[in-house]
């Protein structure tokens, strides 16, 4: 791949989180249209587009972005408020830039029309809303948007510092292209400042060496030319107001060289010379606009804290690499262990096992990223689902900045978008409903993100007519899922749910009802070593709780034997050990007492079928998940261990109690126990009561 290819990259990836910005920033606008703040914002990110995909060749996406920038240029200026069917055609307008992104970058007829079709649209609502509003302000704007002639604004002169780092056409950005935007503003004069040129031994093509200064007149003002610097927060620049007036061209150049022989002062010295100088013209070659001049500090943008794009492919490299090198780490832990070796072995181990563990956090924490990065489309999701149903819903979002897994995330957001679309169909009533049943007119989807135990625990709840138990029966006994005499208690009722085919719509929709989903999200959920649990009360809402672990890749676990087996406990999930002795027949499941309380215990032998002999003496882990506390027992207690995931294969997807395999410091194998999967088996209550029963009997 060469340099332009790995910009050209660089822009699209850019974009494509410029894009989701502005849909945040949208979304929020709905809730505060007023909010300057936020129009700026989502005007800087079409800016940011438009500029770089001319400079990357996508006429298309400069086109129709320019058309979109003017209309909140507009709204920027106050000639156009925000408003719910704006916003909608912005969203379209947003949409449309993501085909954009992947289609030729010169465009083609389909998106050259569907270009068309959206500003034609734009145009319209502008032109209505500037009908229907005799007291809106001239806005300098092109005649086409405004639907007016311009009213321009008073020309001042300004003086600019562009010092851009060395690496700057490493990024893709060419300068030269900035001051082209800067001469479309009004009339300049640059100077170039090319002492820092090395000798040829010492030149680097692709390094940058100097700096411009540039004096301007131009009547767009100083945001205008804030603007053609948007893209470059990471360079250095100066914008500062000279005088607010015109100067004539030749005055400009000899403003410019002034700045070159005061170039080495600091920015506030030079721009005290410039002022006096133009006061010092003023009487015979200055043409001024107002009577005063307006004394107006220097605008500085420091270089802000850096930061570097990754392929998530390399951070998977990388976790990987860690991961061997914690195993490699606990060969040598075990090596040293108990052998007469010399102390600096010891020590040596034992710093290589601090260092390990401050990579695999911090390789582990490159991966982290905030769940609320895909918050925002479900967000986007829930309005246009709103909108297409005719309901009032408003989706509140908890906990965003709860960090988990990138790999976790993405694979997360399919069986989110699921539970969401039969949330908004199935559970929100439409407003008349609501009103008739006595509730608000408007339903509430609450959506948040908490830590627990070592996991985060996503939950979807709503305040909807919630699910009927009978009805989901009836269901189930007609598709044969169930027997009709089946005893189902009112939590194995809900969870039918989750089988393959079920579906309680009466009719399929665009969004549900086909009987396809809430089984693949029970298997994704799993898939992800995570589990997915669910309530419900008629005519009050529905809530369901996703516990996931935070990496898919190194845990800190727990050694425990069985005969010759070796097995991993999450360390998350330990809550201490016991001890017990055995006395007759083990049975798979049955009770013990814990801190004066009885607690299923689970015999691992019994369940995994270990063969060997049973040990007279048990040792019993405790562990807990979600305030369910279980024992298991087994024959030996090794220790704490790092335990890297090693993921089972498609063959072995369906084994239950296991999630997955880790290689021992001797190059052995241990499994990695399914600890939620346990602890909901050992958990149900038809279960307990049976061990308790068979117990006192």
């Amino acid at each position: 791949m060469n340099g332009l290819e790995v910009a050209v990259k660089a822009f699209l990836d850019e974009a494509k989180e410029l894009l989701d910005d502005i849909e945040e920033t949208l979304l929020e606008l709905e809730s505060n249209p007023e909010d300057q703040a936020l129009v700026a914002r989502a005007f800087r990110a079409m800016h940011t587009i438009k500029g770089s995909g001319a400079m990357f060749g996508y006429e298309e996406i400069a086109r129709f972005t320019h058309d979109l920038e003017t209309t909140y240029d507009r709204v920027r200026e106050g000639c156009l408020s925000i408003s719910k069917e704006l916003l909608s055609l912005t969203f379209e307008a947003k949409d449309h830039i993501g085909l954009l992104l992947a289609a030729p970058p010169e465009g083609d007829a389909e998106t050259r029309a569907a270009s068309d079709e959206i500003l034609a649209r734009f145009r319209a609502f502008v032109a209505g809303e500037s009908a229907g509003k005799s007291d809106t302000p001239a806005c300098s704007l092109p005649v086409d948007a405004c639907g007016g002639e311009p009213e321009a604004d008073s020309p001042s002169t300004f003086w600019i510092r562009f010092k851009p780092g060395v690496g700057i056409y490493r990024t893709g950005t060419n300068p030269f292209a900035l001051f082209d935007e800067l001469e479309a503003l009004g009339t300049c004069a640059v100077v170039f400042h090319g002492e820092a040129i090395p000798y040829l031994e010492d030149y680097v093509p692709d390094d940058h060496y100097g700096y411009w200064d540039i004096l301007i007149t131009t009547d767009k003002g100083e945001a205008s030319l804030l603007d053609v610097f948007i893209f470059q927060e990471e360079e250095e620049y100066h914008v500062a107001l000279v005088y607010p007036g015109s100067v004539r061209a030749s005055d400009l150049e000899d403003l410019a060289g002034l700045v070159q022989s005061h170039a080495e002062e600091e920015p506030e010295a030079i721009l005290r010379v410039l002022e006096d100088e133009i006061l010092g013209r003023l009487n015979k070659r200055i043409e001024p606009c107002q009577e005063t001049a307006v004394e107006a500090p220097a605008a500085t943008h420091a270089p802000s804290k850096s930061s570097i794009r990754v392929d998530s492919e390399r951070l998977d490299a990388l976790v990987d690499m860690v991961g061997e090198m914690v195993i490699i780490q606990s060969r040598l832990a075990q090596a040293v262990q108990g052998n007469e070796v010399p102390s600096i072995f010891h020590q040596v181990s034992e710093e290589l096992e601090r260092l390990t563990d401050e990579m695999r956090d911090n390789a582990l924490g490159l991966r982290m990223l905030p769940v609320g990065t895909m918050f925002n489309s479900l967000r986007r999701l829930v309005r246009d689902l709103s909108g297409s149903l005719g309901k009032d819903v408003n989706f509140i979002t908890e906990g965003a900045e709860t960090e988990l897994d990138k790999t976790v995330i993405d694979q997360l957001k399919d069986p989110l978008v699921h539970i969401l679309r039969n949330s908004m169909d199935h559970g929100i009533e439409s407003p008349e409903t609501r009103t008739a049943a006595g509730k608000p007119a408007q339903g509430v989807v609450r959506l948040s993100a908490r830590h627990s135990s070592g996991n985060v625990v996503i939950t979807i709840e709503d305040d909807g007519k919630g699910l009927d138990p009978e009805k989901i029966r009836e269901k189930a006994v007609s598709r044969g899922l169930i027997s009709a005499d089946a005893e189902l208690g009112h939590k194995e009722t809900l969870e039918l749910i989750f089988e393959p085919g079920f579906s309680t719509a009466e009719k399929v929709t665009d969004v549900s009802g086909r009987g396809v989903g809430m089984d693949v999200v029970r298997r994704s959920i799993e898939g992800l070593r995570g589990i997915i649990e669910i309530s419900s009360t008629a005519g009050q809402g529905t809530r369901l709780n996703i516990s996931l672990p935070l990496t898919l890749a190194i845990i800190d676990g727990f050694n425990v034997l069985i005969e010759d087996e070796s097995y991993i406990v999450p360390l998350n999930t330990l809550r201490g050990f016991q001890e017990r002795q055995v006395e007759g027949e083990v049975r798979t499941l049955e009770t013990m007492v814990h801190m004066e309380h009885m607690i299923p215990c689970v015999s691992l032998r019994k369940l995994l079928d270990v063969p060997g002999n049973q040990p007279e003496y048990e040792r019993v882990v405790i562990i807990e998940v979600d305030g369910r506390v279980v024992g298991l027992s087994v024959d030996q207690v090794v220790g704490r261990q790092q335990a890297v995931i090693k993921s089972l294969g498609d063959m072995s997807s369906n084994v239950q109690w296991i999630s997955g395999t880790t290689v021992n410091g001797d190059g052995t194998i241990s499994v990695i126990l399914d600890i939620p999967q346990l602890v909901r088996f050992a958990s149900d209550q038809k279960n307990v009561v049976a061990a308790r029963e068979v117990t006192l009997h």
